[in-house]
Parts: C-alpha cells; sequence; structure tokens
C-alpha cells in the first residue's frame, strides 16, 4: 500500500514529459477516482475525513504549493519547509480491513 505521495510520484511515470500543471492534474483525477472507486479514504489526525470526495480532493487542490514553491524531493514539504498535505490515504481492503499510510 503506498501513501498519497506515491501517485503524485507515479505521473512521471504516467505522463512522461508532462509539466507540473498536467501532472497535479492527474493527481487530482486519480485521487478521485480512488476515493470515488471504495479502494481507500483520506484521513487526517488518525480520523478517516467524513466530507465528501470532492471536498477532500478540492482541500489538497487548494492547499497544493505553487510550481516555484515545490520541493519535488519532498512531497510533503515546500521549498519554505512547511507541510501543506491536508490529509494521507488509508487504504481499505476487500474485507473492509484498513491499511493506514
Amino acid at each position: 500500500m503506498c501513501g498519497v505521495n506515491a501517485l503524485w510520484y507515479k505521473t512521471y511515470e504516467f505522463c512522461p514529459g508532462a509539466d507540473f500543471n498536467t501532472r497535479k492534474q492527474v493527481f487530482m483525477d486519480v485521487l478521485f477516482r480512488i476515493l470515488e472507486s471504495g479502494q481507500a479514504k483520506l484521513q487526517r489526525k488518525d480520523e478517516i475525513l467524513t466530507c465528501t470526495i470532492e471536498q477532500q480532493v478540492a482541500a489538497f487542490n487548494q492547499a497544493w504549493p505553487d510550481e516555484h514553491d515545490w520541493d519535488d524531493d519532498f512531497f510533503w514539504e515546500s521549498k519554505e519547509g512547511v507541510g501543506w498535505t491536508p490529509s494521507g490515504l488509508v487504504w481499505i481492503a476487500k474485507d473492509g480491513r484498513e491499511f493506514w499510510t
């Protein structure tokens, strides 16, 4: 089970040569589809988020640092060293078990 940061790093593989904004949109689309399918949920501070999927993805989009402040070596923080991610993934197994990342 991978963390939400792995979704971002996979955009390099899925979209070779794509610019920052294209990769960001692919990330948002994949995140939405994973949440919508029920394969994963988002969590914050050890609690699963209960707002709509649209609101959860919008929170990522709003919090996302600008390209000039993006630290591609460390997904979770901006170049300024500020943590920006609003939540992390909890993968849901077919039997209902949760795997927190």
